[in-house]
């Protein structure tokens, strides 16, 4: 275990990162590394990190002064570089998330195994109570889900595992700064590591807890969630497969859409029409990127 690497991008949320670092107590031992760039360069968070290097010293706190998600994730790649030279694998979390139980031996296996650059695992949501319909039917709650194996895409960096063959496959840097702010710098990675030829893969046994605040779960912020993301998707996908295929994906998907939501109405469904409504505010976005809009969901 002593060429493994635990990276995690932070910014400003040292009670978070604390209750992960409680949830990786066991799941590594002390041949494992830990690298936590800090993106907001807090005394407090750096307070955090030394806490935990108190038992763990292989755990490395590093500030990352440039903002951005992109700056954030190239910085901890960077650092893991330097700090473990000869790293293997580069297990990445979000400050907001917890482990389960054998997450990190699940996902080291499956990336062996099926000999991976890239592995995924489930990011399960956690909603407060009373969350609202529109919340209850998202990627708060629950993303997509695949079974363990191969794959063409991923869902996020939160429970991202990376093999260094990678960097033979899409060199350095991973995650390109043009979308840091709109917050696709992952979803681009994904779709160049598989036109290079690169191997997916996803671990359905290594799953990640993901809890998120009330305030973030208004109907508005949600459906203004699903908008970014298609503004930013469709102008990715505009780059690898062209103004044709991305606008038809975007315009039958809107339709499609739309249909559901309505027929959904018809049927006195609630989560039907909340999903449906969900994936027109994504399309609906998807042709606002294909018209120039742009997303800064991060700033």
């Amino acid at each position: 275990m002593a060429d493994i690497v635990i990276g995690i991008p932070t910014f400003q949320r040292p009670d978070l990162l604390r209750k992960l670092l409680s949830s990786l107590v066991n799941e590594v031992n002390h041949s494992v590394w830990l690298v936590v760039a800090d993106n907001g360069c807090s005394a407090d968070t750096e307070a955090v990190v030394k806490a935990f290097a108190a038992e763990f010293p292989r755990c490395f706190y590093v500030p990352i002064p440039e903002r951005g998600l992109a700056p954030v994730r190239n910085g901890l790649v960077r650092a893991v570089t330097e700090i473990v030279p000869n790293w293997r694998w580069l297990a990445m979390l979000d400050d907001d998330g917890y482990v389960s139980e054998g997450w990190l031996a699940n996902l080291i296996a499956c990336g062996e195994s099926l000999d991976a650059h890239l592995v995924g695992g489930p990011v399960e949501g956690v909603l407060p109570d009373g969350a609202n319909i529109l919340a209850r039917n998202s990627i708060f709650a629950r993303r997509r889900r695949w079974k363990t194996g191969l794959v063409e895409s991923l869902n996020t960096t939160q429970n991202l595992l990376i093999s260094r063959t990678l960097l033979d496959v899409a060199p350095q840097p991973l995650f390109r700064n043009e979308y840091s702010a709109s917050g696709g710098e992952d979803y681009d990675l994904f779709r160049r590591v598989r036109k290079a030829g690169g191997r997916i893969a996803w671990c359905d046994e290594a799953v990640v807890f993901e809890p998120t605040p009330e305030s973030r779960l208004s109907p508005s912020r949600v459906l203004s969630r699903y908008y970014t993301t298609g503004i930013y998707m469709s102008q990715i996908d505009r780059f690898y497969d062209g103004t044709g295929k991305t606008c038809t994906t975007a315009l039958k998907g809107f339709a499609a859409s739309l249909l559901r939501t309505i027929g959904a109405g018809f049927r006195r469904d609630p989560n039907g029409a909340a999903q449906g409504m969900l994936s027109t505010a994504h399309y609906a976005g998807r042709a606002v990127g294909l018209l120039g809009g742009r997303a800064a969901r991060y700033t």
